[in-house]
């Protein structure tokens, strides 16, 4: 199996797009995490959002609305700004982990490389050191018999206590919030990695 270089951007774009669509359901999770909300089911949300991670568009049909004075107070910020750079960086470190994942993996090293800088290029940035992983680590990771690594959120927590500390308040809603993203970090990782495999055989035909 092997893919042009001419691929790599598709590959880069799913990335991108999966972290993009992660931003957006974090503001459906707060938006359902208000006590006015509670009748709306966060399953229904992940449902939908995992059907393809790389759009958010079946969303809306929920008729949740998101955009509020209240969410764009907490989500119309630098600091959010910055949680889809680094997500697209945690997942772009994440490269060499995904590469022992798929079974007949057709990039090579070299390609797989070129895919993380693509996503440096897009934007991928681990502001403040946040995220402990990176692509050399994992990359020696990935040569090594040992389990792989899970995929957590155990980034965004510190980087909310640290640059966000509204979410970080003890309450019910955050909690809550702070909850539901931890479930969706793995679900997403492990529905995106699914799609590139569909999609890398597809354009290894």
């Amino acid at each position: 199996m092997s893919i042009s270089n001419d691929s790599l951007p598709i590959i880069a774009g799913i990335i991108t797009n999966t972290a993009r669509s992660m931003t957006t359901v974090m503001q459906y999770i707060y938006t359902v995490s208000d006590s006015d909300f509670y009748n709306i089911n966060i399953k229904d949300v992940f449902r939908i959002a995992l059907m393809d991670v790389t759009e958010t568009s079946r969303l809306e049909n929920l008729g949740i609305r998101i955009k509020t004075p209240e969410n764009d107070a907490m989500f119309e910020t630098a600091e959010f700004g910055r949680v889809q750079h680094l997500i697209m960086y945690s997942l772009a470190a994440r490269l060499p982990l995904i590469s022992r994942q798929i079974e007949d993996f057709p990039l090579s090293d070299k390609q797989l490389k070129q895919v993380y800088e693509l996503m440096i290029k897009n934007g991928a940035d681990n502001f403040g050191e946040i995220i402990y992983e990176s692509y050399e680590g994992n990359f020696k990771v990935r040569k090594q018999k040992n389990p792989l690594p899970s995929y957590s959120s155990d980034w965004f927590r510190r980087y909310v206590y640290t640059y966000m500390p509204k979410f970080g308040e003890i309450n019910n809603r955050n909690l809550y919030f702070l909850g539901c993203v931890e479930a969706m970090f793995p679900l997403y990782y492990s529905a995106m990695t699914a799609q590139l495999k569909k999609v890398m055989f597809l354009l290894d035909k």
